[in-house]
């Protein structure tokens, strides 16, 4: 590293100085730190019995990372560290010894050269006698870039022997992998065996017989979605936050998807078999993980209680390769339009058909009952082209709607901007909170005048009925005021996962299968050269609409079609 031993400290030498110090401590399971010497509690109690020795160090702040890694500085304790010395809280840095800082020795040695200088930083390890104030030369010292790199062979030692404690336990069939898959939890009795969480298993039940039935990731994704049924990165972030678990309470930031959908539909957990150890670090202190080639995952059979039956698995997992085999067909006879074109007599699937001779390349849609046999149907034959700028137009048009239907709604709800009727609605609470307290001072007036005698007792006892009266009544409005915001918010949020489907189309210019697929449930040709495109969530569509209509609102009549019918010029 270069330049190692060249930065001096110019430091205020007079002893009476106050060191406003940041007590830093990290303890890694990766790297073993569990031996008694490292844990965060007996760093703290080494650096506190220090500090009681030297009445002009004050301990600031204490920064602890407990279960981090240090072969890299992404750390939460390390980087709230960073932001008050940056802000000029602190002076020094104490630590019971160098690897605690990190074990990565360039990344250390930066630190430790270039960045805490900059700060004139007081650097104390305690076990290392590395204190760069009394004694500058021990900072700069050649022991310090031996102890980094030592620190960093070390903990790429220990990892390897992690790695393979994990091996050696993954073959044996226990769990390593961290998070449960959704279904199941950790035994509290085995750490490292699964055992059923009945409420989530019940869900992988109905998500594995909707895929049997035939119904895609996106429909599932949908049902689950629109029901309530949080994902199991929603329930921990509202856990972790103590928010409540009623979905429509609380504003949801994570749904659920198809990819975590297709990950469970091909996960053998489900039939009692553990596939673990698929990944590995791309290199010895990156947190970037890459695939490993299937052939050094470790899979162990029965391993614990299956949720899904083996037989239903198998049929899963046929289904899945022939819609695989589906998509990676050649575009001539397969297209994103594909499960979407019916023809409007026969009711069957439209097919495409290209001809790319003569240099020139014809695409188009036909019924394929007719193309099977034309005397059952016509061809209710359609442009390529033609299709797919109706189709685009027409989602254009449609996200406009949706956008204008749910400003509307919020208009309606909140009668201005959401910020607006959220500061009405504390205001007016406060404005009763104010007069019921108002109230019961009066009442303890009236309380105060009858002891004294200046109201007979008959005359205190029927104004005190009074007041009381007026005060729950007062409580009362209160009550419906929370109540009338309560389902104003719920309504607003229970449109909010199927309106932010067209919200995030607002600037669509190319048709691609995942946004067909979100937005429109059949797109059905005529033969006479007219198209109707049926958008989705139409039960959600019209119950909007027919809110704003009891509400008194006159309804575009625009608005008010989801089945849109254009005819081809």
């Amino acid at each position: 590293m270069a330049g190692r031993g060249n930065k001096k400290h110019s430091y205020n030498t007079d002893e009476n100085m106050i060191w406003h110090l940041a007590a830093y401590g990290r303890r890694s399971f990766d790297d073993c730190d569990d031996n008694e010497s490292n844990t965060i509690i007996n760093q703290r109690r080494q650096i506190e019995e220090f500090v009681a020795n030297n009445k002009n160090i004050i301990i600031e702040d204490y920064y602890m990372d407990d279960g981090y890694t240090g072969t890299n500085f992404n750390r939460p304790g390390f980087n709230r560290m960073m932001q008050d010395i940056t802000n000029g809280k602190i002076n020094g840095i104490i630590v019971k010894d160098l690897s605690r800082l990190g074990r990565n020795h360039k990344e250390a040695g930066k630190y430790i050269e270039e960045i805490f200088p900059i700060y004139n930083l007081r650097i104390i390890a305690l076990n290392d006698k590395v204190d760069s104030y009394l004694d500058p030369e021990s900072i700069n010292s050649l022991i310090v870039p031996i102890k980094n790199l030592m620190n960093e062979n070390y903990s790429k030692d220990i990892s390897k022997k992690v790695s393979s404690a994990y091996v050696t336990m993954a073959k044996s069939g226990q769990y390593v992998s961290g998070t449960p898959p959704y279904g199941y939890m950790i035994d509290p009795n085995d750490k490292h065996h699964l055992i059923i969480d009945e409420k989530e298993a019940i869900v992988v039940k109905k998500i594995f017989d909707m895929a049997l039935n035939g119904d895609g990731r996106i429909k599932i994704c949908k049902y689950l979605n629109n029901n309530g049924i949080l994902c199991r990165k929603e329930i921990q972030r509202r856990k972790k936050k103590k928010l409540s678990m009623d979905p429509f309470d609380v504003l949801s930031e994570s749904y659920w998807g198809t990819t975590t959908i297709g990950r469970m539909l091909s996960s053998e957990t489900y039939i009692g078999n553990l596939v673990q150890l698929k990944t590995k670090r791309s290199s010895f202190g990156v947190n970037k993980f890459v695939v490993k080639e299937r052939d050094s995952w470790i899979k162990t059979e029965n391993t614990h209680e299956p949720i899904i039956s083996k037989d239903d698995f198998d049929k899963v997992q046929k289904i899945i390769k022939s819609n695989e085999y589906k998509r990676n067909r050649e575009p001539s006879s397969y297209s994103i339009f594909n499960g979407l074109l019916k023809c409007s007599d026969c009711g069957r699937a439209m097919m495409k058909q290209e001809d790319n001779r003569k240099k020139y390349k014809i695409s188009n849609y036909f019924c394929s009952t007719h193309l099977r046999a034309s005397n059952q149907c016509t061809s209710h034959k359609i442009k390529t082209s033609e299709l797919e700028e109706i189709v685009l137009e027409t989602i254009q048009l449609q996200v406009k709607l949706i956008i204008e239907l749910d400003k509307s709604i919020t208009k309606l709800i909140f009668k201005s901007s959401k910020e607006e009727y959220e500061e009405e609605y504390k205001n007016n609470i406060k404005v009763l909170e104010i007069k019921i307290n108002n109230l019961r001072d009066m009442k303890r007036r009236l309380y105060e005048q009858w002891k004294f005698q200046d109201i007979t007792e008959h005359d205190f006892k029927i104004q005190s009925i009074e007041l009381e009266d007026k005060i729950k009544s007062l409580t009362k409005e209160i009550e419906l005021c929370e109540s009338s915001h309560l389902e104003a918010i719920k309504k607003i949020r229970k449109n909010e996962y199927w309106i932010n489907h067209y919200k995030r189309n607002r600037k669509i210019k190319k048709l691609n299968k995942t946004i067909l697929n979100e937005l429109i449930d059949s797109i059905i040709v005529f033969e006479e050269g007219k198209v109707e495109i049926v958008f989705k969530y139409n039960d959600e569509y019209l119950n909007l609409l027919h809110y704003l209509e009891s509400e008194g609102v006159i309804v575009d009549e625009k608005m008010g079609s989801r089945s849109l019918l254009k005819t081809i010029v």
